[in-house]
């Protein structure tokens, strides 16, 4: 039997840990055995990962085992029939090798998740031992322009480049009219996030920049190496998920397929129950424990074998976890009676992980709340730490990543914020426990309500100004019934249930569904409100999560909204929640609570304090701006030219003359620009000249362009605008100008750039062209300094 994995590290855009992540794998894949070929830089091109892959194909055997890693940027496409945000809206995925800048609609660069799965399925003919790991994300929007940078490409591939594609697969035979093609039952898929979640790089903890993925997979990989245990890979995936979502709580890695196989073979195993114990000087060690997200404050009881640990006759005795290490937790026990061979520890108890706080400063005041938290447990006090606690005239202020949470304070009211942050970021890295999961399919659809219409939005990265509704669909696409709950983390950090009148979840048959923020008796859909905590300062958007919780069976989850404690007959599922709101330990023990499956899955937006502008109602032949557009925190700002090129026009039906004008209009850091160019005598299949640049100067946060197409006239755009004084609808105002003066315009153009996506200088050539219904052109943004070659004319244009 022969071990091969296939490394792909594919570094395009802004992402530079690539190479980190591929040398990572291969490292951790020697100890066991894999001997890996990688494929990177110009060999990570579409041609060159498809040989690769058939490579692994041929050479794979019925008893090999094979792994097949990812790591790069994912893009996605809209459905040529059902684009994004219609009903039934599909979003075609794919990866991104690295000559996919060169791709044309008669050379597709890209890979398609379709291609993908039907290489999976000729592999797993050959050998059912296979594992695939995506370190990529497809997702249909941005992340704000802060670390992590995003593995996902920030807009839609063009229309016109899928579209070709897809017609060519068909010609070659492959099964494109049927979907997203089912999962593969013979393969592990280890992927960074669901499918509409953001994945990251970031420098991890030794400084070198990863995926969050790769990183915190080839850590436990190493560490489950080390350990000797043999444990599926639904919990190596569920200690991966549990480290990740320390770091960004907003990525949430997956693992489909046969889970419970043991790692990296065929056979699967029972979850680990109970770890093996000996003892170490006046200590004993736990082995394996950290595997499974053990922490200092857990408690283990210890029995002489595997005996259930409510015998407790046979108990040796209690561990409090004090200290862990990579391979093992340590503690005393708590008899001092011996420990013999074969022993087995249980896990009972679990505390929360403790927030790291840094205080700042030598204010007496800081020093009053440094002694007030060294009694919290699920508080510590960290140099290091995000979140920090300013003294400042009045009091004392928590700040994390965004700014300032509330008002100056005193420091016994500081404690009970930084609790209520603890709590939140607890319940926001909440995972099921492996042997727990729950099986059954269901479906989530996140949406903005608009005069009682849902507006479908991503799950991660969407933004949502104060006043506007929401809504949130759960569908149950299993067999089974289920009980759902949703629990909001509001941006001060307040934990609410949102559904109070069904306080144990509603129910949900096999096949129906339930929208929370309709109306259960007249059907109307009026959404729920999202307003902003008047204690917040309102200076930055700000994170929040909706937490979908879905059960076998019925789960209070208004003990997250209690200070008090419950009595018993509590699901453990309901003492986990309970936990969240008290801040207490986790009971794990079978015998402290009837055991419940359930899945977690989250949704999460950034809320804006401000309402939300009006939507614009100029209507475009191309409208290229992004799905979700990201709030930009920082002032991040850039030196560029906008070019304009390569007029073509194909059919002057549209006007019954012949001479014409171009407008384009660029607004950026509350300042407009406007170009306008005229021409004469037109004829179908003419290029006509563009004097570019149409803008030369400073982008801030965002880089808006508007193109129209005119009858020649006397307007002066740029005077009446100015004239107009309004900058918040500016491209509605020049579109009526336009209309009301010119007469027959056609909007040509719209395309919104951002700071995160480097104002657009990172775009590919293919990227800039612009083909409209009977014009076409190139808009590029490029560098001052660099000059953006125009096609000659014989044509003259006049430029304004």
């Amino acid at each position: 039997m022969a071990r091969k994995a296939l490394l792909i590290g594919a570094q395009t855009g802004d992402l530079t840990g690539v190479a980190n992540d591929v040398a990572a794998m291969a490292d951790a894949l020697a100890l066991w055995g894999f001997e890996s070929t990688r494929r990177e830089r110009e060999n990570a091109s579409r041609a060159g990962i498809l040989d690769a892959y058939e490579r692994l194909i041929a050479q794979a055997r019925p008893d090999d085992a094979v792994v097949v890693y990812y790591s790069g940027h994912g893009a996605y496409a809209p459905d040529p029939e059902r684009g994004w945000g219609t009903p039934g809206h599909r979003v075609l995925q794919l990866i991104e090798p690295t000559d996919f800048a060169a791709s044309t609609e008669d050379d597709f660069r890209g890979i398609t998740a379709l291609e993908l799965s039907v290489l999976l399925a000729r592999l797993t003919e050959r050998t059912r031992n296979v594992t695939v790991v995506l370190d990529c994300c497809h997702s249909a929007h941005m992340s704000r322009d802060r670390d992590p940078v995003v593995k996902g490409r920030s807009r839609a591939v063009p229309a016109r480049l899928i579209r070709a594609h897809l017609d060519t697969l068909r010609r070659e035979g492959l099964p494109v009219d049927v979907g997203q093609p089912t999962g593969n039952p013979h393969a592990v898929r280890i992927v960074a996030c669901g499918p509409e979640q953001l994945a990251g790089e970031a420098a991890n903890a030794d400084g070198v920049r990863m995926g969050y993925l790769t990183d915190a997979l080839t850590r436990s990989l190493t560490e489950l190496r080390d350990s000797g245990l043999a444990v599926s890979w639904a919990t190596v995936v569920d200690r991966v998920r549990q480290r990740v979502l320390a770091a960004w709580p907003t990525q949430r890695p997956e693992v489909e397929g046969p889970a419970r196989r043991v790692v990296f073979d065929t056979v699967e195993a029972d979850p680990v129950a109970t770890f093996p114990v000996s003892p170490l000087r006046d200590r004993v060690r736990i082995a394996g424990a950290p595997l499974f997200g053990v922490r200092p404050g857990d408690e283990f009881v210890v029995m002489p074998d595997d005996s259930p640990e409510a015998d407790d006759d046979r108990k040796l005795g209690d561990v409090v976890v004090e200290r862990i290490d990579a391979q093992a937790a340590y503690g005393v026990l708590s008899t001092g009676l011996p420990v013999p061979l074969g022993a087995r520890a249980h896990l009972v108890r679990a505390a929360l992980p403790a927030l790291p706080v840094r205080i700042a400063g030598d204010d007496p005041r800081s020093a009053t709340l440094a002694r007030l938290v060294e009694p919290v447990p699920i508080v510590r006090v960290a140099d290091d730490a995000e979140v920090h606690v300013e003294a400042e005239p009045g009091g004392l202020v928590v700040h994390d990543a965004f700014g300032p949470l509330h008002a100056p304070q005193p420091a016994d009211l500081v404690v009970a914020n930084l609790k209520r942050v603890a709590q939140a970021r607890a319940l926001r890295c909440l995972t099921e426990d492996p042997w727990l999961a729950l099986g059954i399919p269901v479906s989530i659809t996140f949406s903005r309500v608009v005069d009682g219409v849902a507006v479908p939005l991503p799950r991660s990265g969407a933004v949502v100004h104060s006043g506007q509704a929401i809504c949130v669909e759960v569908r149950n696409d299993g067999t089974d019934t289920v009980y759902v709950s949703l629990l909001d983390i509001g941006v001060s950090n307040q934990i609410s249930v949102l559904n109070p009148n069904s306080p144990s979840g509603v129910r949900l048959d096999a096949g129906r569904s339930y929208t929370f923020g309709g109306n259960d008796y007249s059907g109307a859909l009026a959404g729920l409100a999202v307003s902003w905590p008047p204690l917040v300062p309102a200076t930055e958007p700000r994170p929040e999560t909706i937490v979908v919780l879905v059960s076998a069976e019925p789960t209070d989850t208004r003990v997250l909204e209690q200070t008090g404690v419950r009595g018993g007959g509590l699901s453990r599922l309901e003492r986990h929640l309970r936990q969240l709101g008290t801040a207490g330990v986790r009971e794990t023990a079978p015998e402290a609570a009837r055991p419940v499956r359930f899945a977690v899955h989250t949704v999460d937006f950034d809320l804006v304090p401000t309402p939300a502008p009006p939507p614009e109602t100029a209507v475009f032949q191309v409208n290229d701006r992004p799905t979700v557009l990201p709030w930009t925190r920082s002032a991040r700002s850039l030196d560029v030219a906008v070019h304009l090129s390569d007029l073509v026009v194909h059919h002057n039906r549209r006007f019954r003359h012949s001479d014409v004008r171009l407008d384009a209009l660029v607004v950026t850091g509350g300042e407009f620009h406007v170009h306008t160019e005229t021409f004469t005598d037109i004829k179908d299949g003419e290029r006509l000249p563009l004097s570019t640049p149409v803008f030369t100067g400073t982008a801030r946060s965002t880089l808006d362009v508007a193109v129209w197409i005119s009858p020649n006239g006397p307007l002066d755009l740029a005077a009446r605008l100015r004239w107009r004084g309004a900058v918040s609808d500016l491209v509605d105002t020049a579109h009526r100008l336009l209309r009301d003066e010119l007469g027959d315009t056609i909007g040509l153009y719209r395309t919104t750039l951002t700071a995160a996506e480097h104002f657009g200088l990172s775009r590919t050539v293919d990227d800039s062209a612009v083909r409209a219904q009977d014009f076409s052109f190139r808009c590029a943004v490029a560098e001052p300094s660099v000059r953006v070659g125009v096609v000659g004319s014989q044509r003259e244009g006049t430029a304004g």
